[in-house]
């Protein structure tokens, strides 16, 4: 059976009506406004499943440091949302009612990047094909001010055979449309087409300054159970996530910041009187994944 033709005036005027918006990226950078030079990019907001926001939050993170800025690790910065309170769920986080300068202060940021309505959209029209990704992004300062701004749509489109007035199909593409590789490539192509509008900077990235662990401290005293608590303290750099662990047994304990100094951390944990460990060690990671741990006998 022959497929059915369309008039070339008819598919002229479709094929504009479906690649319209894809374009040259929309963007705004703001030049009365300081530069940052340390970016947390946050989670992102929008339509689209949250597997591909993620991954697109993913290649916001690596893009922007490769153009020069100090970009901290994202599992870094979802852990002071949370201790925070601002991110209980990943997949409805909502960027734009956060109060900047106390998320900024949080994550010893210049700006966030703020990331709202990227979503996904197919459709297949009679043999046409149509499969777009889009987002729009900011980077905010603390007063809430916009040095940069960017708004894009990345899309693939294909069906016809435009050298002839016969439609033919393409099985194959229209197979493998939507499909998570599909949807990845176009997140790719919007996050690479965004990014290369952002100035570059010129920020050292990691920041001078390797992470440290530095007098330790290990106090022993009753717990309310019978048993003996281990409170120990331990100097690390502010902003880094320590822990501690007593061998044998005793893993992974989180330090809090002290009350007393940013650059002092305690821990705590109760176990069985008699309890005799051969070693202490305390660990600290930075925002940037580098590490340090230094150990003593409790």
């Amino acid at each position: 059976m022959k497929a059915a033709a369309i008039a070339p005036a008819g598919l002229a005027m479709l094929l504009a009506v479906v690649v319209a918006g894809c374009g040259s990226v929309s963007h705004h950078v703001a030049t009365d406004l300081p530069e940052p030079r340390r970016i947390a990019v946050l989670p992102l907001a929008g339509s689209a499943p949250n597997s591909l926001r993620e991954g697109a939050r993913q290649l916001l993170h690596s893009r922007i440091q490769a153009r020069g800025y100090q970009v901290p690790e994202l599992a870094w910065v979802d852990q002071r949302l949370a201790e925070h309170g601002w991110l209980r769920d990943p997949a409805h986080f909502e960027p734009t009612v956060l109060a900047l300068p106390e998320v900024l202060a949080a994550l010893d940021a210049d700006a966030v990047v703020v990331g709202t309505g990227l979503d996904e959209s197919s459709f297949n029209w009679l043999v046409l094909r149509r499969h777009a990704v889009h987002g729009q992004f900011e980077l905010r300062n603390a007063t809430g001010g916009r040095y940069w701004s960017a708004d894009h749509t990345a899309g693939a489109t294909g069906g016809f055979l435009l050298t002839s007035g016969q439609v033919i199909t393409e099985l194959r593409a229209q197979g493998e449309h939507g499909s998570s590789m599909a949807s990845l490539a176009l997140v790719d192509e919007l996050v690479g087409d965004v990014v290369e509008t952002l100035p570059r900077g010129d920020a050292a990235n990691p920041p001078a300054g390797e992470p440290f662990v530095q007098q330790i401290t290990v106090r022993r005293q009753p717990s309310q159970d019978g048993g003996e608590r281990f409170v120990v303290e331990a100097a690390a750099p502010a902003g880094a996530t320590v822990r501690f662990q007593l061998e044998p047994g005793v893993d992974g304990v989180p330090m809090a910041v002290s009350a007393t100094a940013r650059e002092r951390f305690v821990g705590a944990i109760d176990l069985p009187a008699g309890t005799n460990p051969q070693r202490l060690v305390v660990s600290a990671r930075d925002a940037f994944g580098r590490k340090a741990s230094a150990e003593v006998r409790p």
